[in-house]
């Protein structure tokens, strides 16, 4: 298969993962979305084009059977995530054997995207109803009122948590599938 062709279908893995954690996501009522491991997957195995093509595809999946016409906005939150992605694997930021560099990279990558998600939600789309994570925004908003911030606050919270853990699994599953699936002679070779 020529390269193309490996990207193309690494591409649509990468949106076929994100959508099934995102239905099985919403189907287990967890309060965060965890969707974007495999774009950033796809960004640490193929490039930044395939991160980039397999979550803006992952996000037009969506749009067409879940969420809405109206959520492909949602698409410029994956290109986010690919971008800091292949930023900080080019930092040498994703290692899992460098765990706080690792979990800064989510951290950081967190804050961006409660910044993007905000300004979406405000111009965009209107305040969230996500069924997941109503109960806990409702939660938040109980505590820290209604008072300007409150909501980049909320968005911080669920956020900093998701990126982090979706960094931190794809990294593991890279690892796991992509560089320990290799027969040692093929690594030595």
């Amino acid at each position: 298969m020529s390269t193309l062709g490996r990207r193309t279908a690494l591409a649509i893995a990468v949106a076929l993962a994100d959508w099934a954690t995102a239905l099985a996501i919403g189907a287990l009522h967890l309060p965060f979305f965890l969707d974007s491991w495999a774009t950033s997957a796809g960004v640490i195995t193929g490039g930044l084009g395939v991160g980039i093509a397999g979550g803006v595809l992952f996000n037009a999946l969506m749009a067409a059977t879940v969420w809405g016409p109206s959520s492909w906005v949602w698409a410029a939150s994956s290109v986010l995530v690919a971008c800091a992605t292949w930023l900080f694997q080019r930092a040498k930021w994703i290692d899992i054997e460098r765990p706080f560099r690792l979990v800064t990279a989510g951290v950081l990558t967190g804050i961006a995207n409660a910044c993007l998600a905000t300004a979406i939600l405000y111009l965009v789309v209107g305040l969230p109803d996500d069924p997941n994570t109503r109960a806990f925004r409702d939660a938040l908003r109980s505590a820290f009122g209604d008072v300007p911030g409150s909501f980049f606050l909320q968005e911080l919270l669920i956020e900093i948590p998701d990126k982090t853990i979706s960094l931190i699994s794809a990294a593991a599953v890279v690892v796991l599938v992509f560089e320990r699936s290799a027969s040692p002679a093929r690594r030595h070779a």
